[in-house]
């Protein structure tokens, strides 16, 4: 089972006043030695709707990135993707309707499904929101979507979908769950224990 560190990007960092070049490329070569990829949740994009696009962009030059920039709407998968990230990470809790992440998979296959959980699926479409987890799964799938990231209180139900529909499994959990979370079948865990990328103080 693989380790995808978890790299929050904070908010509101102007490049020019913020993250130094050299900062970024000295975090990610380091990561770079020990992982196969990077996930980055760029806040400012999830919660403003301001993605960092440019900053994004210079940790995708170092290496294959899953890009959570803040989806909402089927044309935002471009901006994700344009930023050379490998995968663009559509969220529960930023998509507007289910619709829209087909609309997006017709633009590009290159899209991770990711489930917000807070006491249930975190999201304003009702048909998202409320669902069986294994349901929803299902209607990802048939949308032709074959990588999905789960938080760790759903790994056994996903483990579960994805034994029946056959997706690439990913679950946020701390490395130390890799012992317990392999016997589901969970493909790679997406490890918090990374910390964030933040503006110089």
């Amino acid at each position: 089972m693989k380790i995808v560190p978890y790299v929050v990007l904070d908010p509101w960092i102007p490049f020019q006043h913020g993250i130094r070049k050299r900062e970024i490329s000295t975090l990610i070569s380091d990561l770079s030695k020990r992982y196969d990829r990077v996930y980055i949740a760029d806040h400012d994009g999830i919660f403003k709707n301001k993605p960092q696009l440019d900053l994004v962009q210079r940790v995708c030059d170092e290496m294959p990135t899953l890009y959570e920039g803040g989806v909402r709407f089927s044309t935002n998968v471009i901006d994700m993707l344009i930023t050379g990230a490998e995968k663009a990470v559509i969220g529960t809790g930023t998509l507007v309707d289910l619709s829209e992440l087909g609309g997006a998979f017709k633009l590009s296959e290159n899209i991770t499904f990711k489930v917000d959980f807070r006491d249930g699926i975190v999201s304003s479409d009702p048909a998202v929101a409320g669902r069986a987890i294994s349901d929803l799964l299902r209607d990802v799938v048939e949308i032709g979507i074959d990588e999905i990231v789960v938080p760790r209180a759903l790994a056994e139900e996903a483990s579960s979908a994805k034994s029946r529909l056959g997706f690439t499994l990913g679950v946020i959990a701390p490395a130390s769950e890799q012992t317990s979370l392999e016997p589901l079948g969970v493909d790679y865990i997406v490890s918090e224990d990374h910390g964030s990328l933040v503006q110089d103080e």
